[in-house]
């Protein structure tokens, strides 16, 4: 398993927004020197937390104060947006980073983005279609790109800088529905599964939950050919994750951020995502209950280990596990955060940290063991 990072981001509008980016990269930096893998930042354009509305902006300025780690889109969204343009745009911060992108995409999460740009809700899913299919187009062929669809028509297209990578490797979020997760899994592409999804919802049905995601993606894959293993390989799942030295002081700590974030998120509707049932009101999704029913993951390293091997098991495995980067909590607090993560928890699912033969050799060392 890998580890990385997902971002709104979302910061307080009370705020200096110009430090809150110097922050945003600042993280980058660190998750860099950490170990983790990747690194994905969102866009959006009202609502007055998340305040990034061209996420490439903020990779190019990451590309140039890191050298390793993976950063993506998460995601681009498509209704709004020419795909032409998206397709240009991308290839050419694929450059900027030496290939170190990951092309993220999606229909857009917040109603009221939807509202600004005067987009009907239920058009968002057939223009994301047409959207992708074009980009897809424009990044991988070597000949001139001609498509009629209902939203879009292009004619002898083609894009003058082409992508770094031989394949752009597309990745797609989704909220509501499972096309994407099918798409993803049909097109060998990256599944993400954000931090809203229970595991399992049972028949409730107005929003997906890890397991149908699972089972829609595996499905689609299957039938496309595609080796169940790649298809899990490249699922993401994002979960919220805090770590300290117990659960206790892990709920005291961030038990004020968490009432602001999901304030702000249960005003926008998308309460019904988290929902496993259809008696739950939004009432009913406490901090408590979110903690265990999700589930987070929080407490200190040992209950998080347990908690992502249970997650994994549930689901029946995944690529990546991506921590939902909040404003809960001071800098330093969540710094020490991922510093714990990092030593205590991520060791436990990289085979290269070889715990069990450092076990033997100090248990040797301290006379419990024979050599």
């Amino acid at each position: 398993m890998k580890f990385g990072f997902f971002t709104m981001p979302e910061h307080p509008p009370i705020e200096n927004w110009t430090l809150s980016y110097d922050r945003d990269i600042a993280a980058i930096v660190e998750a860099e020197r950490l170990g983790f893998s990747e690194f994905w930042i969102g866009e959006h354009h009202t609502g007055g937390f998340e305040n990034v509305p061209v996420p490439e902006f903020i990779i190019a300025k990451a590309s140039a104060v890191t050298h390793r780690i993976r950063l993506g889109t998460g995601v681009i969204n498509l209704p709004y947006q020419d795909p032409f343009l998206v397709a240009e745009r991308m290839a050419f911060l694929d450059h900027l980073t030496h290939g170190r992108l990951e092309y993220g995409f999606g229909g857009g999460g917040l109603p009221t983005d939807k509202q600004l740009f005067g987009l009907e809700p239920s058009e968002a899913a057939p223009r994301t279609n047409e959207a992708l299919e074009i980009i897809w187009q424009l990044l991988t062929s070597e000949e001139p790109v001609t498509y009629e669809g209902v939203y879009w028509k292009y004619e002898n297209r083609q894009l003058q800088v082409g992508p770094y990578q031989d394949v752009p490797p597309f990745a797609i979020a989704g909220l509501t529905g499972l096309h994407n997760f099918a798409k993803c899994g049909a097109r060998g592409w990256k599944p993400l599964s954000v931090h809203f999804a229970p595991i399992d919802n049972g028949s409730y049905d107005l929003a997906p939950d890890l397991v149908s995601m699972a089972k829609a993606m595996l499905d689609a894959g299957a039938e496309a050919g595609i080796d169940p293993a790649v298809t899990r390989e490249n699922w993401r799942i994002v979960r919220e994750v805090y770590v300290t030295d117990d659960k206790n002081q892990a709920m005291r700590d961030i038990r004020e951020g968490v009432k602001r974030s999901y304030d702000y998120l249960f005003g926008l509707g998308l309460g019904a995502l988290m929902k496993i049932g259809d008696d739950m009101t939004d009432a009913d999704l406490t901090f408590e209950w979110m903690v265990e029913h999700i589930p987070w993951i929080i407490g200190s390293p040992e209950d998080c280990i347990r908690q992502i091997k249970e997650l994994e098991e549930a689901v029946g495995g995944f690529g990546t596990l991506l921590i939902n980067c909040r404003d809960w909590v001071t800098t330093d607090k969540w710094n020490r955060s991922l510093e714990l993560f990092a030593r205590y928890v991520m060791p436990q699912f990289t085979p290269r940290e070889r715990l069990a033969r450092r076990k033997r050799m100090a248990d040797v060392a301290l006379g419990l063991a024979k050599s």
